[in-house]
């Protein structure tokens, strides 16, 4: 990608504007998404916090559990580099825009090859709302089953349902926080397969009545499970149902 084709979509969201329910801040879920990017070379814009004109293009070379490095490759009007500055950075990835903070040294014993350096940042941002192509859930469907520790998991119902996440239906009186992370969940359908997945709170709602409804977003998975679960939604989608509950994330 050119410099010269950078426009306001890769301009970073503001502070002000990074919802908490965006945040990936389970290390795993985080570090699987900036593999994902490395691996697949995307291009990452790359700003100066302290000075959002000037920008670069690189890509993640390495990302390790503990630090990461940038390979720019393409500067202009110029990126300069800046002992222990504070940089941010914006991706796409299948259309999903990625953005997160990073402390970045330069790597003087790199040669030519201009590297940054630095620890993981704190939270990667997924800033995507769920899609409108919601699928209402019957109980008698469906149900979500969520692991909350070793040997200890949690059956609950399944209200609706979309490419990029679920709402279910939370009976026990305390909540969830936003930004809760279920590794090794399941979701469960009469005569299908069950489907592994790792959800993320990103909305929470009481009900008043004891119970409250908690819309999730799904972590990075593998290729087949998201087929899986998208056929799930076309397949409902083929059948009349009721209208998708009005309360859920957005």
């Amino acid at each position: 990608m050119a410099a010269g084709e950078v426009s306001a979509d890769f301009m970073p969201e503001p502070p002000g504007r990074l919802l908490e329910a965006h945040a990936l801040v389970g290390k795993p879920l985080a570090t699987a998404l900036l593999r994902e990017l490395a691996h697949q070379r995307i291009p990452i814009a790359l700003r100066r916090r302290r000075d959002l004109r000037t920008h670069g293009f690189g890509r993640i070379v390495e990302c390790r559990d503990d630090a990461l490095t940038l390979d720019l490759d393409e500067i202009d009007p110029g990126l300069p580099m800046i002992a222990g500055d504070d940089y941010v950075a914006v991706a796409y990835l299948d259309g999903v825009k990625i953005q997160f903070d990073a402390h970045l040294d330069e790597d003087c014993a790199a040669g030519r090859r201009r590297l940054l350096r630095g620890p993981q940042p704190p939270a990667v941002y997924r800033l995507q709302r769920r899609e409108a192509y919601r699928v209402a859930v019957a109980t008698s469907e469906g149900r979500c089953v969520i692991r909350r520790a070793p040997g200890k998991e949690l059956a609950v119902p399944l209200r609706d349902l979309s490419a990029r996440g679920l709402l279910i239906t939370w009976r026990d009186r305390a909540l969830p926080a936003v930004g809760t992370v279920w590794e090794h969940a399941r979701i469960e359908f009469v005569g299908r397969a069950p489907l592994p997945c790792t959800l993320v709170a990103s909305r929470v709602d009481s009900t008043g009545d004891g119970s409250g409804l908690v819309g999730c977003e799904f972590g990075p998975m593998p290729p087949e499970v998201e087929r899986a679960i998208q056929i799930l939604v076309n397949d409902l989608q083929r059948t009349p149902r009721p209208a998708p509950p009005g309360t859920g994330p957005a």
